[in-house]
């Protein structure tokens, strides 16, 4: 499943489909021209969302003695141990 908004999905592909229109009669060199001149799509990112749950004041101190060594902030690692755990639960949990 995309994790594309349909409405954006249904906009891409009708912009694909009429540059398969455009270019349907041009030379493979014109056509690699015009796609060299192409900026790539980008998908703005929703802005994050701060969240606060509490934690064990030794788990902060160690997070935090991690992190330093790292050269990340402690928020920045809690947010990427976060992330990997759930990428890694999906895998194993949704469908798809």
């Amino acid at each position: 499943m995309s994790t594309l908004p349909k409405r954006i999905r249904k906009r891409l592909q009708k912009e694909a489909n009429e540059w398969d229109a455009a270019i349907a009669g041009e030379s493979p060199e014109h056509v690699q021209k015009l796609l060299d001149k192409a900026e790539p799509f980008k998908v703005p990112r929703p802005a994050r969302q701060p969240v606060s749950f509490r934690l064990d004041p030794f788990d902060i101190s160690m997070l935090k003695r991690i992190a330093r060594k790292k050269g990340i902030s402690h928020t920045q690692l809690m947010a990427s141990w976060l992330h990997e755990k759930i990428e890694q639960e999906k895998k194993v949990h949704v469908p798809g």
